[in-house]
């Protein structure tokens, strides 16, 4: 009962937690298939403003060279140039291709420093060496793209930054694990997210070792935002150019990938209920998930509190705030 009475909790202590300074974050998005992940980065900067962030990192789990450029696009209009990116070097192969509609065109239109991807960080060891020079249990991940760099970081071994196994890193710095993917309580048909590198999204369902909570499907489903970037955001926002760029964003997109960022910042406020003392359960094979309630486990999914045009509204706002710093020019 005691264990129980904890894990149900803990969704609401640790946001109050990290409340007294801004939630030390890394952001881990696979960018360009879809404009929503250039919007929740976006949502991050302007969360970054309010000073309810630091953005520690931004990972990007796939190979394509104007990945990272264009994540450095986007972190040079909201002022934080200095912010460093890691692409994925690994050999894992996606079960699907990724579209990358908008990264060539953002790396190539606005002004940023790193102009190739190849020249980014080591995804993994990006991850590590971040983590290790943060305090103890102090950084928040998000991750809203497919899961096989947070595998692998859990896969990976001691080094120069750390001579703690990737797990015993995770559980040592990391406070919680906000992730978009699946779909609660159980899944129909299998997330893109999670589909996308199944047996990675099943090890860390089952493997990390802090709480994680689910941002599903069904929750960013309800939210269509963006299509106030072409009203309130100059032609020099790249993400509004990420929006301009998809045809499936012309008229605002489902907001997934931005409720965990959201959360991931905020935590549950008024916003959202946890339904907790559970366990995710993802097929190796399928990325399909299942709910299973266990009061071992530190998993958890968001579900609706307030109305969706209260949050389109919420986040809409958060979209369209002007960056406080000037945007950072290229270097010469």
């Amino acid at each position: 009962m005691i264990r129980r009475l904890f894990y149900g909790f803990v969704w609401l202590l640790l946001p109050l937690a990290l409340c007294a300074e801004p939630v030390k974050v890394i952001l881990d998005t696979d960018i360009g298939n879809d404009c929503e992940d250039a919007a929740a980065l976006g949502v991050l900067h302007a969360l970054a403003d309010r000073g309810e962030a630091e953005i520690l990192a931004v990972i990007y789990p796939m190979r394509d060279r104007w990945g990272a450029p264009a994540i450095d696009a986007i972190n040079a209009y909201y002022g934080r140039p200095e912010i460093p990116i890691g692409t994925y070097r690994g050999t894992f192969e996606y079960t699907r291709p990724h579209a990358y509609v908008n990264n060539t065109a953002l790396a190539e239109g606005f002004p940023h420093r790193l102009k190739d991807g190849d020249k980014a960080y080591d995804a993994i060891a990006l991850y590590r060496r971040t983590l290790a020079l943060q305090p103890d249990h102090s950084v928040v991940i998000v991750v809203i793209g497919p899961e096989e760099t947070l595998s692998e970081l859990l896969a990976s071994v001691g080094d120069e930054f750390s001579p703690l196994s990737g797990r015993d890193l995770v559980a040592q710095k990391v406070a919680r694990l906000a992730a978009m993917g699946g779909a609660f309580p159980n899944s129909a048909e299998p997330e893109w997210n999670l589909m996308l590198a199944p047996a990675a999204a099943a090890e860390v369902a089952r493997r990390w070792p802090t709480p994680i909570m689910y941002s599903g499907f069904e929750i960013g489903n309800a939210i269509v935002v963006g299509q106030r970037l072409f009203t309130e955001t100059p032609e020099s926002n790249p993400v509004r150019k990420a929006y301009a760029l998809d045809p499936k964003c012309s008229h605002g997109r489902m907001g997934w990938d931005e409720t965990a960022v959201l959360y991931g910042v905020r935590g549950l406020r008024d916003y959202w209920f946890a339904e907790a003392n559970g366990d995710v359960q993802v097929d190796p094979v399928t990325g399909a998930n299942q709910w299973r309630p266990s009061p071992d486990h530190q998993r958890a999914y968001l579900k609706a509190r307030r109305s969706p045009e209260e949050m389109k509204k919420l986040i809409g706002d958060l979209e369209v705030q002007p960056p406080r710093h000037a945007p950072s020019e290229p270097a010469h």
